[in-house]
């Protein structure tokens, strides 16, 4: 057999993909070419590991692969974005990190500020006198400027008692929200909400929908006075204030990228609804209007589904869930009940007191 022949028989049989890797098939090809020996070949025991051959290129992928893709992990896009994510929010950590820290009431949640009260007020207001200009604004003697004045009085009453602002001894809100060891954890931060002047604005607009300051202004468009009760506004009304309570507009998340920022924010949409339902059974209504308000909101909500993706809002099925549960449920429940008990003794020797 002459040397063409037997390197055309080597050629083919490395033509097929085996399971050996690459470089020890060149090896052992570059032997027998060489040589043309006719002598067994003597190859290496493999140990029994944990390789993977792949059944596309017949290359092996054990524990030097792996140790390879752990060094070039910059060439999964995942990866990359993780690290990229979590250096952002370190630098934004620190860099926000010589602000204050406070206690949101009834969640317990610790957060820090980016903005002193002032400075809360003052970007509130600010946007606050531009949205007000897209629109007319009824005169404050309208019935309907009246009727949302009411219902606004009714909660911002409540959460000033609850959060214990007349009362230190007196917060319903915050004893049936308090975790165990109590004592000795830091208080609640609700002292912002003596400083502010709540004022409510109606304006001429057909989408139901209500706005508001940190300063504690109150936009309610004449679309949601035309379509929700009193009790919905009412949980409307208890929601918007929520944000107001747990500061929401000076909350560090501003100081995250756009992509975590979103996902804070539905966070933060979850907890007003917390807050705001406790609020609505500190002010006499039953907790399930909240639950009634949020169903009915959602049928006026025209959004496709790149707009539901993307809205800083969480979906409406899951803030129906969280709210329906038995904790919340209950919690809000015993205010509705402690303050309509109050109330009838009231009526019963006062008759003729005049009610907030």
């Amino acid at each position: 057999m002459n040397s063409r022949s037997v390197l055309s028989q080597i050629l083919r049989r490395y033509h097929q993909p085996t399971p050996t890797s690459a470089p020890r098939r060149l090896i052992d090809l570059f032997s027998s070419v060489r040589g043309f020996s006719s002598l067994p070949r003597v190859r290496p025991a493999v140990r029994p590991s944990s390789t993977a051959v792949s059944p596309l290129h017949g290359q092996c992928y054990g524990t030097t692969a792996r140790r390879n893709s752990v060094l070039r992990w910059y060439h999964d896009p995942r990866k990359v974005a993780a690290a990229t994510a979590i250096t952002l929010s370190a630098t934004a950590m620190a860099a926000c990190s010589r602000y204050d820290r406070e206690i949101v009431p009834c969640t317990n949640r610790s957060h820090r500020v980016v903005y002193f009260h002032q400075e809360e007020r003052d970007l509130g207001d600010a946007d606050f006198a531009v949205n007000k200009a897209r629109f007319v604004i009824l005169d404050p003697s309208d019935p309907r400027s009246i009727r949302a004045c009411l219902v606004t009085e009714r909660i911002v009453h409540a959460a000033h008692r609850g959060l214990g602002l007349y009362d230190s001894n007196d917060a319903p809100m915050l004893r049936v929200t308090r975790k165990w060891g109590a004592a000795a954890a830091p208080q609640p931060h609700a002292s912002h909400l003596r400083a502010l002047n709540w004022e409510v604005f109606v304006a001429e607009n057909g989408t139901p929908e209500a706005v508001t300051a940190p300063s504690g202004k109150i936009m309610v468009s004449t679309g949601l006075l035309d379509h929700f009760s009193d009790e919905e506004l009412a949980g409307v009304l208890a929601h918007e204030v929520g944000h107001v309570i747990a500061r929401h507009r000076a909350d560090i998340s501003g100081c995250y990228p756009v992509f975590l920022e979103r996902i804070m924010s539905r966070r933060m949409e979850i907890e007003a609804d917390y807050i705001g339902i406790l609020l609505l059974g500190a002010a006499g209504f039953h907790p399930q209007w909240a639950l009634v308000q949020l169903a009915k909101g959602e049928k006026f909500r025209r959004l496709s589904v790149l707009e539901k993706f993307l809205s800083y809002h969480p979906k409406t099925e899951k803030r129906l869930q969280l709210l329906s549960q038995a904790k919340t449920m209950n919690e809000a429940l015993e205010l509705y009940r402690e303050v309509t008990a109050m109330d009838k003794v009231i009526d019963r020797y006062f008759p003729y007191h005049v009610k907030v």
